[in-house]
């Protein structure tokens, strides 16, 4: 493929993608794959984005470059300006092309001042708020009507149990298992 003008990381991407076809054939019992969608995801040493002008400059093989007007709202342009961008996504559908350029940003995690734990068991659901320094700020519980949820499940089970069939046609058992618990 380098032989063809291809650049190595254009070849590193195809292996890449073949590989992972083949993988798939192997789990699908050495059925044939399927290409639904062709893509090829471009590092950022291959393309250059120049968000002011709104242009993609795509390095291809043999040393040509083509250049391709974005198509993009100049509110999500002036958003991402500040973030790097790090890869793109070329697809080609059956009419199309389409470019999908990834960005990334740092963001510096924020101090808290709270932490909430919260404990669900079968009686109770209990909240507790507390401090950075381990003092507890509050502590709520409330009640939760699970365990008797649980209990009157397994009571239908048994009933079923008993009457397989007839459970559903006879009007008694029928109401005992409706009725509010």
């Amino acid at each position: 493929m380098r032989m063809l003008g291809l650049r190595a990381h254009h070849v590193k991407e195809i292996y890449t993608y073949a590989n992972s076809l083949v993988e798939t054939a192997r789990n699908n019992g050495g059925k044939r794959s399927v290409l639904r969608k062709l893509t090829a995801r471009i590092g950022k040493y291959y393309y250059k984005l120049d968000l002011d002008n709104i242009v993609l400059t795509l390095k291809l093989h043999n040393g040509y470059e083509a250049k391709l007007r974005l198509v993009a709202p100049s509110e999500r342009v002036v958003k991402y300006k500040e973030w790097s961008n790090y890869e793109l996504v070329v697809k080609y559908d059956s009419k199309n092309f389409w470019v999908s350029v990834y960005f990334k940003k740092t963001v510096k995690p924020v101090k808290h001042g709270t932490i909430i734990a919260v404990d669900l068991n079968f009686d109770n659901l209990t909240l507790a708020v507390f401090m950075f320094n381990s003092k507890l700020i509050r502590l709520k519980r409330y009640r939760t009507p699970l365990r008797k949820m649980l209990t009157h499940k397994i009571w239908i089970e048994r009933v079923q149990k008993r009457y397989p069939e007839s459970w559903k046609f006879i009007k008694n058992v029928r109401r005992t298992i409706e009725r509010p618990w």
